[in-house]
């Protein structure tokens, strides 16, 4: 295959309307949908078509408007905030959970996803990026074949968040250790990072620079960045480092206008759609569109090693 293909995943984390236990999440559903269609026709406008994680809880509200968006080449993994889900007012995210307390979560989330999509979702990414080392092999159990479990660098204790030594490409999980590459039939495709310098967010966590169009939550705690410059830092670590498969994973939230470019997310994504194929181009690189499982698929063709069952 083309070793100068780097594929490009547009994804958008798909929020109940925002409450107490977490910030993020639009102010209504109609709010919400209105995102998510415009965050659609944008990038449909520039030829990609995105992944929506999808919190299984809308499906009551809004699964005719994924259904129509799958129709149209989109993909509907399941997304949890485990602090927004749970049954018993505890707030902590997926990654302070047991393995039973994981597994039973999940199996509640597949069965209310699949009863109002009519599907059974095959690929999945939690709530702040929350996970332990229980959760690649629970994932694996439910059948899921791959996801977005891993924000490399990002340390957010309070949110059970750790991926300081995370492996940053595509890869195997790891049954025993989440943050190395392992044999599970499980791919983990992870959000791009700039790995040039590490940051700490107002919020308290340490992290690298992401694409993401605006930031974490609110916009008062909105770290300015230069997209054109961050991206221009993935790409050259693309080139530099030659993984198996080149990805640039891109995050969204449907609480934020990417439509009107008076707004600064709608303006950050303007500038990374305009930047990526000249920035990619100068590293020898041509961008590819593609959902969360073609990129999967591509790379189980590609890996040399088959996982071991």
């Amino acid at each position: 295959m083309d070793d100068s293909r780097a594929y490009i995943l547009f994804t958008m984390d798909v929020e109940i309307v925002a409450g107490s236990a977490t910030a993020s999440g639009p102010d209504s559903n109609a709010e919400g949908a209105q995102r998510i269609r415009e965050y659609m026709e944008v990038l449909g406008e520039r030829g990609f078509t995105p992944t929506f994680f999808v919190d299984p809880q809308l499906g009551s509200e809004q699964a005719e408007l994924f259904l129509e968006l799958r129709d149209a080449g989109a993909e509907i993994g399941m997304h949890i905030h485990a602090a927004k889900f749970s049954q018993d007012g505890r707030t902590d995210e997926l990654g302070a959970l047991t393995a039973a307390e994981q597994k039973a979560m999940l199996m509640r989330g597949l069965e209310l996803f699949e009863r109002h999509f009519q599907f059974r979702p095959r690929i999945f990414r939690p709530g702040c990026f929350s996970a332990n080392d229980h959760t690649y092999g629970v994932l694996t159990e439910l059948g899921f074949e791959g996801g977005s479990i891993s924000i490399p660098g990002r340390v957010w204790m309070e949110r059970y968040c750790e991926w300081s030594a995370a492996e940053p490409h595509p890869h195997y999980a790891n049954a025993a250790m989440r943050q190395y590459p392992g044999s599970l039939p499980f791919v983990e495709i992870p959000l791009s990072v700039d790995r040039s310098q590490k940051h700490r967010h107002p919020l308290g966590f340490e992290y690298y620079f992401d694409l993401r169009p605006g930031d974490v939550y609110q916009s008062e705690n909105v770290v300015p960045r230069d997209h054109r410059q961050v991206l221009e830092n993935i790409v050259r670590q693309l080139a530099e480092e030659q993984p198996l498969l080149k990805t640039i994973v891109i995050d969204v939230h449907n609480d934020r206008d990417f439509r009107d470019l008076s707004q600064a997310p709608a303006q950050h994504l303007r500038t990374i759609l305009d930047n990526l194929a000249p920035v990619l181009a100068a590293y020898g690189l041509n961008g590819v569109n593609a959902t969360y499982t073609e990129a999967i698929r591509i790379f189980k063709a590609k890996a040399d090693v088959r996982p071991r069952f």
